[in-house]
């Protein structure tokens, strides 16, 4: 039975948790919910690990209000894809409907519906309302919008904001990203973090498994994944030529065996920033 689940920030959830998603899905019945920030994180950290979860088969999510979207099939392979597809319904219309039934407020009397929105806190009783009766409040200026703003790495308020290193905890995916480093840099292609993390839109991979790559990279390398500037000045050839030993001397050595050691040296390393982190493995 197939499972739809939706990131929708204005909405409370009803599947707040992880423990009542792995109720909901056992269930035999075909649901629909919104589900919370804690749930949000697991499946997002799930997907760093593996993207094959066979205990999220047949199930549908839609983050971000709708942003991008991942479906897993029959067998609990997911796909990832940013075009709407036809189970997606906005929040308002999600509101008005299944979020009403999720709740057991389809068929209360007005009173007590009113009670409940009361009991939201202010900022939520607004949001509830502004969907459920399409109020438009953003328009009158009731509800402010907040503009996105965009900051590059560095200094705020005295606190840098300069990547950490980080540890993904997975061999598997570090066997998946030194296959597309080494297909990558032995055919002199730049390997960038696209490539790094078969991951063509950026803004949709997670942050961990963006830094984790950045890290291991590093402690290979000996310098960050070359961004767009670094590839538009070229010559490949001469940025992978000395990638390429490197990878010969892991191979060498045995890749599980060099994992182990860097997955060491990153956790005595601590929260190092990745640009200060090195690592030199063992003698064979």
């Amino acid at each position: 039975m197939t499972h739809i689940f939706y990131e929708f920030s204005s909405l409370k959830p009803g599947v707040p948790t992880v423990e009542t998603l792995m109720e909901v899905i056992n269930s035999s019945e075909l649901t629909r919910f919104v589900i919370g920030a804690e749930v949000v994180d697991f499946v997002k950290k799930a997907l760093i690990v593996n993207t094959t979860i066979s205990s999220f088969k047949n199930c549908r999510f839609a983050f971000d209000n709708g942003a991008h979207f991942i479906e897993f099939d029959s067998k609990g392979k997911s796909r990832r894809f940013s075009d709407v597809p036809d189970w997606f319904v906005s929040p308002a219309e999600f509101a008005r409907s299944q979020w009403l039934i999720n709740h057991k407020l389809a068929d209360v009397h007005a009173t007590e519906f009113v009670d409940v929105l009361m009991s939201f806190p202010l900022k939520e009783r607004r949001a509830h309302c502004n969907l459920l009766f399409g109020l438009d409040l953003h328009k009158t200026g009731v509800v402010p919008t907040v503009p996105a703003t965009t900051s590059n790495l560095g200094n705020k308020k005295g606190k840098t904001t300069k990547p950490k290193i980080v540890d993904l905890g997975s061999f598997e995916l570090f066997r998946q990203f030194f296959e597309r480093m080494k297909e990558a840099v032995f055919a002199d292609q730049f390997p960038t973090l696209q490539v790094l993390t078969g991951i063509n839109n950026l803004a949709k991979a997670p942050q961990a498994l963006k830094q984790g790559i950045r890290t291991w990279f590093k402690a290979i390398a000996g310098d960050l994944p070359p961004n767009n500037k670094r590839v538009e000045a070229g010559n490949a050839l001469l940025f992978c030529a000395p990638i390429r030993e490197q990878i010969r001397q892991i191979e060498a050595l045995g890749l599980e065996k060099y994992y182990q050691g860097l997955s060491r040296a990153i956790a005595e390393a601590d929260e190092s920033f990745i640009t200060d982190f090195s690592y030199t493995p063992p003698e064979r």
